[in-house]
């Protein structure tokens, strides 16, 4: 008889079970209290034209219809409410509103989405109260919380369990420093959840702490929150005895509510069905088994359904918008369009007329560079032609005087100058023959410059070697005084160096590193010591006299041989004249 009356009841429950599946009930019946306080709200807003008293009617609408799981039109309210808030620049609304998406996007699984809204409900809160901040932490508690979920309830170790923790912590501290019990109470909640999945006896402190102060606020909904997760830490430490009584008192405090919560009847038929596994009691664990199935169920359909009529809605609202925008687009481009034609006829009359107007003053201002440009050619070429010419007249003028002279001294004074001449002449017939009036190449204008003197003196049989870079380039005025010392240093050798010796050698070497010019000149003659130094002659007082001119410094070495050392900087630092260092080392 026993057998067939345990037959019969299991009968039963798959036909319930049947005929609950059957069913396409996907959500939960709207609040009337809190949904008649909206439209009130709504009401008022409107009435009044307050779009931050509007933003808070669209708010009540969305928590409204999130409980009762229509998540999309939830999300839709709170969407407007944000746009409002956010054009206000209200942070602690739009942190409170980025929350709330948190948690939708959490409970239809989109973690991604959810722990974004949460980092933007901390960015936002940041700039507002402690409150707000408070309310934004607890989101990323309760995100990563969600993240790290199936890790806890497997004993396993998550990445962001760290990050879980020290949201949680973070979130403690801070309501205690408020003093804010509802806050205590709510992650007091979280830690004991927490602790309860690693098995910590610190779950039941933190749900005591919870449960207490839900009762001294009669707080109903979240004493019934409360004690069904206190029921559920004894299930998960295999004590049932001690968690039925708190099981029981969250099943009539629920009963009690006026509203239906979908996620409180799910938790309620799963923490049933564990306590009935636990006492072995197989047919009522089987009926909540039945029941819960029911629920994930409807939980699918909500979500299908759901995502359904987001999809189609959102497409339709876009659709509208769109067409909206690009009537919008089209009646504005027509009116800028005609506006831009009449501006664009202005500003193209202008502009040709300018155009006019300059294009004949620059012809005439052409014509007249052009002008200036022949005359300019002109006279610089009549003026290098001149300059020529009187070298050429002095150099011819010295000759006269020279065919006059009777006196070697007086003769030898004479060709020196005739050859310092001649390297002005050679400098002004570089600078105009390579049409650069400006620089003038070193190693070109150098070798040349050797090369008269040594036939002037018929020792060309000289051997010769130069360390000049190729495109070494200096002012003329530098040239200049260059050509005049290295004309007195190779004057000096022929009559001093190279009579009587059978292999004459020159070298010259010549740089420029960061504008500091050096000039290295050595003849293989026997050189000469202070005792015969000629430091009073007239050639070397020029030498001294043009390193001055180029605030530079200069020595004789005189080891077996002559070597001339030069330096100078090309754009003095200092205006002053610098005295030139003489050096002679023997």
């Amino acid at each position: 008889m026993r057998t067939y009356s345990n037959r019969f009841m299991l009968w039963m429950i798959l036909v319930l079970a049947r005929t609950t599946f059957a069913q396409t009930s996907v959500g939960l019946p709207l609040h009337p209290e809190k949904l008649a306080y909206a439209k009130e709200v709504e009401q008022e807003a409107t009435a009044k034209n307050d779009t931050l008293l509007l933003a808070e009617a669209y708010y009540l609408y969305g928590k409204i219809y999130v409980v009762a799981r229509d998540y999309l039109t939830g999300k839709r309210y709170f969407m407007r409410s944000l746009r409002i808030v956010e054009k206000k620049q209200q942070s602690d609304k739009v942190s409170r509103i980025y929350a709330r998406l948190s948690w939708l996007e959490r409970e239809q699984a989109n973690l991604t989405k959810s722990l974004k809204d949460a980092r933007l409900a901390v960015a936002y809160a940041r700039n507002s109260t402690q409150k707000a901040l408070l309310s934004a932490y607890q989101s990323m508690s309760d995100i990563y919380l969600a993240i790290c979920y199936d890790s806890l309830a497997n004993n396993r170790k998550h990445s962001l369990q760290d990050s879980l923790l020290f949201y949680c912590k973070l979130s403690e501290q801070m309501a205690y420093r408020l003093n804010d019990s509802i806050s205590i109470a709510g992650i007091s909640g979280m830690l004991g959840k927490i602790y309860g999945f690693q098995r910590n006896p610190q779950a039941f402190h933190y749900y005591q702490t919870a449960l207490r102060i839900h009762i001294a606020l009669n707080q109903k909904s979240s004493q019934a929150i409360i004690s069904l997760q206190l029921a559920r830490a004894y299930l998960q430490s295999n004590r049932p005895d001690q968690s039925y009584p708190f099981l029981l008192q969250a099943s009539v405090l629920y009963n009690a509510l006026q509203g239906r919560e979908f996620e409180m009847e799910r938790d309620l038929a799963n923490t049933y069905m564990q306590y009935y596994q636990q006492n072995k009691d197989w047919q009522k664990a089987f009926a909540q088994s039945l029941v819960l199935r029911g629920f994930e169920r409807d939980q699918m359909m909500a979500d299908r359904n759901g995502a359904v009529s987001r999809l189609s809605v959102e497409y339709e609202t876009e659709k509208k918008e769109a067409q909206l925008i690009s009537q919008r687009r089209e009646l504005q481009l027509s009116q800028q369009i005609q506006q831009t034609q009449h501006w664009l006829l202005v500003v193209l009359s202008v502009l040709l007329l300018g155009t006019a107007g300059a294009s004949i003053a620059f012809y005439r201002i052409s014509q007249k560079n052009q002008r200036l440009s022949e005359q300019n050619a002109a006279l610089v070429q009549e003026q290098n032609h001149r300059v020529k010419n009187n070298l050429q007249l002095i150099s011819s003028l010295l000759s006269l005087q020279w065919n006059r002279l009777d006196d070697d001294n007086a003769r030898n004074a004479i060709e020196d100058s005739q050859r310092r001449i001649e390297v002005m002449s050679l400098l002004q017939r570089k600078l105009y023959d390579d049409d650069n009036l400006v620089t003038i190449n070193v190693g070109d204008f150098v070798r040349e410059l050797v090369t008269m003197v040594l036939k002037t003196f018929d020792q060309e049989q000289v051997e010769i070697a130069y360390q000049i870079e190729p495109m070494l380039m200096l002012p003329a005025d530098y040239a200049m005084r260059i050509g005049l010392i290295i004309n007195e240093l190779i004057t000096n050798a022929c009559k001093y160096a190279f009579p009587g010796n059978p292999k004459p050698t020159l070298q010259i070497t010549a740089t420029l590193v960061h504008k500091t010019f050096h000039l290295c000149v050595v003849d293989n003659g026997p050189g000469f010591t202070m005792a015969n130094s000629p430091v009073q002659s007239f050639g070397l007082r020029l030498i001294q006299m043009q390193v001055e001119q180029l605030f530079g410094t200069y020595q004789f070495e005189s080891r077996g041989n002559l070597k001339f050392d030069m330096t100078f900087t090309l754009l003095p630092t200092s205006p002053h004249r610098r005295k030139t260092k003489i050096e002679t080392v023997q």
